[in-house]
């Protein structure tokens, strides 16, 4: 068996995550680049750098444009990129006068990586809300038992003296709150040009950031971050230490509802194919499997974020092919981890 994003896999039954997984999809991609052509082309035609007729025509285009996916993957595989083929697609529709307005002193990376943010943008609402109803339920949990102390603390391995369910269930929770006390919050625009030099913006650079910034939710650069990968490294580093804390939670699940151990136990346990007493807490080890994928995809980052002179093909090229991985996954194991404790069941053990 291998382990896959997207359906046809068997491990795809883990994957309930379904809007993240939809996120970053192609015509999520695709959509996200259109609303960055938009944003630019009014934010142009407010600063004069495009005639006002020509802001109507675009973006009376735009608002029809549907890209043929077809001729964009044929682009894809001769540029390495889309947008080139996005970008000439909607200028077959332009007349003369408005082609060179479209697309005007920008570049395939500043689409590609607006696109990004905005999709871990709204990534990290998703999962955010999700670690919010985690919480909730594991609260819940704890409130539905009493402070006597009915498991056992263990340290390295070993007993340890008793403590109570809401004990080992509130350091769930704190490394939970964690998490969402330091949710990211900054989300940059990309407007860089060709070189990285914006030089057909001139003086209105800030001006047409800013305003471009504001249309789509986004926070304008204080400088190009082309080669400079640290706010997309960050935001992965959040998604991978989500994965870490419901890692942490199922491992601790894993123990709790070991057979001679006995605290706990999971409802609809899986069953073994040649001891049928068995009931193997598979989703919990799911949940950790997921956790340490997402550790591989988070080396792999810093990797990718390592960018020569002033754009790299390669480190890019990484980068697209581990972040949507390690940003589903991690989706995935707070929705599993939703689950998980939907379905366990806290027992008293007399120690």
């Amino acid at each position: 068996m291998s382990y896959a994003i997207g359906s046809g896999h068997f491990m795809f039954a883990f994957s309930q995550e379904k809007n993240v997984q939809e996120i970053f999809s192609v015509n999520s991609d695709m959509s996200a680049m259109i609303d960055f052509e938009k944003a630019l082309t009014i934010a142009l035609g407010r600063c004069g750098l495009i005639p006002s007729q020509n802001v109507q025509q675009i973006m009376d285009v735009l608002d029809k444009f549907v890209p043929d996916m077809d001729d964009i993957q044929i682009g894809f595989k001769r540029d390495g990129v889309a947008p080139p083929s996005l970008v000439h697609q909607v200028r077959n529709q332009l007349n003369d006068e408005c082609k060179t307005s479209f697309h005007y002193g920008t570049t395939s990376q500043d689409l590609i990586d607006t696109s990004l943010m905005m999709r871990m943008r709204d990534s990290v609402a998703i999962v955010s809300q999700s670690l919010q109803n985690l919480n909730l339920k594991l609260k819940e949990l704890a409130s539905s038992h009493t402070n006597e102390k009915v498991l056992m603390a263990r340290t390295r391995m070993q007993n340890a003296l008793p403590i109570s369910v809401p004990e080992k269930i509130g350091n769930w929770c704190s490394q939970i709150e964690v998490l969402l006390a330091s949710t990211p919050q900054i989300f940059l625009l990309q407007l860089g040009g060709p070189e990285g030099a914006v030089r057909k913006f001139g003086a209105s650079y800030h001006d047409i950031s800013n305003d471009m910034a504001s249309t789509l939710g986004l926070t304008a650069a204080k400088h190009v971050w082309h080669t400079d990968r640290q706010q997309v490294t960050n935001i992965c580093f959040w998604f991978t230490q989500a994965a870490t804390v419901m890692g942490k939670i199922a491992q601790d699940v894993l123990f709790m509802v070991q057979s001679d151990v006995g605290e706990a136990r999971i409802e609809g346990g899986g069953s073994s194919s040649a001891m049928k007493h068995k009931k193997n807490p598979v989703l919990a080890e799911v949940i950790l499997a997921q956790a340490r994928y997402c550790h591989t995809q988070m080396s792999g980052i810093n990797t990718a974020s390592i960018h020569e002179n002033e754009r790299s093909g390669t480190a890019w090229t990484l980068e697209w092919m581990l972040v949507p991985a390690l940003l589903i996954t991690s989706a995935n194991t707070v929705v599993n981890t939703n689950e998980l404790i939907e379905n366990i069941t806290i027992k008293s053990v007399a120690y």
